[in-house]
C-alpha cells in the first residue's frame, strides 16, 4: 500500500497502546479508517453497535470486518441503554457503547469513520475541530462529545478528501 494518502510517513503510532476499537457500518469510510489506522502500525478489532432489532447494518458491517480480516464484536445499545443513556450525546448511545466494550477488552482508543479531526492541547484537553475538507465536514455532529471520550478518539479521515479516500478505496479494492 503506498504512503501517498497518509499524514506523515505512514509509520505515526501512539506509543503506550497499539490497539484501537473501530465503529464498523457498512460504508466505505469505515473500510477507509481501518486500513488507515492499519498503516499507521495499530492492532485493529471492529465493533458494530446495534441500536434495535431491525437494525440492518450487523451483517454489513461483520462483512466489512471479513474482508478486512479483523474481528468484529456486536454491541447491543439497546441493552446498554438504561446504563449509557446519560453518557450519550444526542440519544446516539454509539460512543458510550464503543468505549465500555474498549475498556472491557483492554483497548485505550476508539476510532470511527467521521471526517473531522481531533486535537488536543499542551495542557491535554481534546477538541474536536473540522475536518481539512469542508465539504466533507461532520465535526458539527460530534462538538457535544464529553473530554473523556475525545481524549480516546481517533478520526483518521479527517485529514483526507473524498476524491482521496475515492482512490485509497480504488487502490485497495474495497
Amino acid at each position: 500500500m503506498s504512503d501517498t494518502f497518509l499524514p506523515g510517513n505512514g509509520f505515526d503510532t501512539y506509543e503506550e497502546q497499539d490497539k484501537v476499537l473501530v465503529g464498523l457500518g457498512s460504508g466505505r469510510g469505515c473500510r477507509a479508517a481501518v486500513r488507515i489506522l492499519q498503516q499507521q502500525g495499530f492492532a485493529v478489532a471492529g465493533a458494530v453497535v446495534r441500536l434495535s432489532a431491525e437494525d440492518n447494518t450487523v451483517a454489513a458491517a461483520k462483512e466489512a470486518a471479513k474482508a478486512l480480516g479483523i474481528e468484529c464484536i456486536t454491541l447491543n445499545a439497546s441493552e446498554l441503554a438504561s446504563q449509557l443513556a446519560e453518557e450519550a450525546v444526542s440519544s446516539d448511545l454509539r460512543f458510550p457503547a464503543l468505549l465500555a466494550a474498549a475498556d472491557r477488552l483492554g483497548i485505550q482508543y476508539i476510532a470511527t469513520g467521521h471526517h473531522a479531526r481531533v486535537e488536543t492541547d499542551a495542557e491535554g484537553v481534546s477538541r474536536i475541530c473540522p475536518a481539512a475538507d469542508p465539504a466533507s465536514d461532520e465535526s458539527a455532529a460530534l462538538a457535544a462529545l464529553p473530554q473523556e471520550t475525545l481524549a480516546r478518539l481517533i478520526l483518521p479521515l479527517g485529514e483526507f478528501s473524498p476524491e482521496e479516500l475515492d482512490d485509497l478505496a480504488e487502490e485497495l479494492k474495497f
